[in-house]
């Protein structure tokens, strides 16, 4: 037998109050056997509920598109440009030295585009003020310095020159651009020598190393010597990804998926040596997220665990110790992971910047800014706090 509820419309929450058989009020009645007085209300109640469910949907259809609306994205950079200033410490360039070289080698056609971009002090410094980016912190992007052709004296040279490059942007730009110091690794030797330059004479924020460097992945026992110097001065590492060996001839390019393997595989490496455990003063900084170290970190702890006999919680620990950017890793799939793992407390801001293409940097850094607006003191931690506690004085070059 079917039962009315009075004002409810859910079973489980009132009490049956008459049969069916029993006579409705008239006044429930619409039209005329209710009276004018009734036959209005129930045309204002009807109009009243259409109207909020229209604003509702459209609510609801506007919120669930709000990080792929162009108009939208833009408001919401706006806004992120009035609460916080951003650090990038994921944005790379390239002198034009630099890119000669590349493009006499034949080096030039990797990348998204299938070209090595154009950069310039210049467009740089407009596409921050855009984005509400204070400091970027520039870097030399794969494949580095120690290019496949040049001699070890030659690759040493490069670097040399690339990093006098950055010194001097960052002392043209003393509040806006700084730089990570390249070096040549798997050369400890002349790494060393670059990286105590770079860093006691150029002032600079931090280096830069390839997750693997000619098929050497960071955290060989071989670099202990390089990590000592770089300990003993609480350097800040950012590792940048690079083609995995092997990976020359592969229809889908190296970039795409590859470069999330190098950093993970990279991390790995470097928390089963204990590199973090060893030399605890240095700082690291992995780009795009960590590759999918987040994601498979309980995966990596229990195979290390059965590798090595320590224990799976002591490799979570160490890889807990990392930062991860969010360079073009801001979707609402891959953020979840790695505030999970890490935590927003360990998260900077990246741009991949002129890698990335403008339209995609604009698109991350609004889905971000989306993700995290409910939660400001949070976005401010990504955007600006952490790398601003990493690198403290270093991260502002002072004018000579």
């Amino acid at each position: 037998m079917s039962r009315s509820y009075g004002n409810c419309w859910v079973e489980d929450e009132c009490q049956p109050i008459r049969s069916s058989a029993a006579p409705v009020p008239v006044a429930l009645i619409p039209g005329p056997a209710a009276g004018n007085m009734y036959g209005i209300r129930y045309i204002l109640c009807a109009a009243v509920m259409i109207i909020l469910a229209v604003v509702w949907n459209y609510t609801t259809a506007s919120s669930s598109v709000r990080a792929f609306s162009p108009e939208l994205e833009l408001k919401d950079m706006a806004a992120a440009r009035t609460t916080v200033k951003r650090i990038d410490t994921h944005a790379h360039f390239l002198p034009p030295f630099y890119y000669d070289t590349l493009r006499r080698m034949g080096l030039d056609k990797d990348g998204p585009r299938n070209s090595m971009p154009k950069w310039s002090a210049e467009d740089h410094l407009a596409f921050m003020d855009k984005l509400g980016i204070e400091t970027a912190i520039l870097s030399i992007s794969s494949p580095g310095a120690r290019l496949p052709g040049l001699t070890q004296q030659e690759a040493r040279t490069l670097a040399r020159e690339v990093n006098n490059y950055g010194h001097m942007m960052a002392v043209t730009y003393p509040d806006r651009l700084q730089f990570f110091a390249t070096l040549v690794l798997p050369d400890v030797e002349g790494s060393i020598e670059e990286a105590i330059r770079a860093l006691d004479t150029l002032e600079a924020a931090g280096v830069v190393f390839l997750a693997n460097s000619e098929g050497w992945y960071l955290g060989r026992p071989e670099f202990d010597p390089l990590m000592e110097v770089l300990n003993s001065r609480g350097a800040t590492i950012f590792v940048h990804p690079h083609s995995l060996p092997g990976s020359d001839n592969l229809e889908v390019p190296p970039f795409v998926v590859d470069f999330l393997l190098d950093t993970t595989r990279a991390a790995a490496t470097i928390v089963m040596n204990n590199v973090t455990g060893r030399f605890p003063n240095l700082q690291w900084i992995l780009g795009h997220s960590g590759g999918f170290m987040p994601f498979a970190a309980y995966r990596i702890g229990s195979a290390l665990s059965l590798m090595t006999g320590v224990s799976p919680e002591s490799f979570l620990q160490e890889l807990r110790r990392f930062y991860v950017d969010t360079a073009v890793s801001s979707s609402y799939s891959a953020l979840p992971s790695t505030i999970a793992f890490l935590t927003t407390e360990h998260l900077t801001f990246g741009s991949d910047y002129p890698f990335a293409p403008n339209m995609v940097i604009e698109r991350e850094t609004a889905q971000l800014d989306t993700f995290f607006q409910p939660e400001l003191e949070r976005w401010h931690q990504i955007n600006h706090h952490n790398a601003a506690r990493l690198f403290g004085s270093r991260l502002n070059h002072k004018r000579k």
